[in-house]
């Protein structure tokens, strides 16, 4: 079971980091149904670009490399209904489900008699990274700590973000800001982490890449693209007979 902590926290890595629930303040917020924004500047068009994104129900694929190790992912998600279904290989294949404070997880590495490992999100410890990367009200991330940012053609910009900004800004619910924290201290820079990053014409955040220098591990580079936004999402939990709860071991160590 404990191969399996390091894949779920590369694997959820992206979600934490690239700003899956973006925190701003409620004046910014945008409405899921409200009319495209007029021409922001363009730290305000990526922060908010982001928060639109995820206004409502989207799909989301991303591509992860981590020094010699790669991985891909995709998948649905509802950050309203509290609902997500990813799969990919990361390098093994891989699946995850939650729905509200339930997350199942479908992985060779679970090493359990049943397919599907249950967890309960509710019994995770607060600075738990599985916890953190399911936590769609108290997430912010890279986009969170923009700092600068050009427009360079129609829709596409290039900035720069802060990693111990995107911490400081962070919310304190699910150990948000100590995941970001600890992402800071494996960079080589943490305050000028490079990003690109397109807005619809809605002004909502389709794709967005950055890359990560660390101290030990290479470089951490994702790309992400997201779409379909609005798109009915329906994630079901998988049979009860092919599902088998976490036992007291594995929480201590998710």
């Amino acid at each position: 079971m404990r191969r399996l902590i390091p894949t779920l926290s590369i694997v959820l890595t992206v979600a934490l980091v690239g700003g899956c629930g973006t925190k701003s303040d409620d004046s910014a917020t945008p409405d899921a149904t409200a009319a495209a924004p007029s021409k922001l500047e363009p730290v305000a068009a990526v922060k908010q670009g982001m928060d639109r994104s995820l206004a409502g129900t989207l799909s989301m694929q991303a591509s992860i490399k981590a020094g010699n190790q790669s991985m891909t992912l995709g998948g649905q998600m509802d950050p309203v209904a509290k609902a997500i279904q990813i799969s990919g290989k990361a390098p093994e294949p891989i699946e995850v489900r939650m729905l509200d404070n339930t997350a199942y997880i479908k992985s060779e590495s679970t090493e359990g008699k049943k397919p599907w490992m249950k967890i309960d999100l509710g019994k995770l410890k607060s600075t738990s990274t599985l916890r953190q990367s399911f936590d769609f009200k108290s997430q912010t991330g890279l986009v969170g700590g923009t700092v600068s940012a050009q427009e360079v053609g129609e829709g596409r910009y290039t900035g720069v973000a802060d990693l111990n900004k995107a911490a400081e800004g962070a919310g304190t619910e699910a150990g948000m800001r100590e995941g970001l924290e600890s992402t800071a201290k494996l960079a080589k820079d943490p305050t000028a982490i490079p990003f690109e990053a397109t807005l619809d014409a809605d002004g909502r955040l389709t794709t967005l890449s950055y890359t990560i220098a660390t101290k030990s591990l290479g470089d951490l580079v994702t790309e992400m693209r997201m779409s379909e936004f609005g798109k009915p999402v329906t994630v079901e939990a998988p049979p009860a007979g092919e599902t088998e709860a976490a036992d007291e071991e594995m929480y201590a160590f998710l």
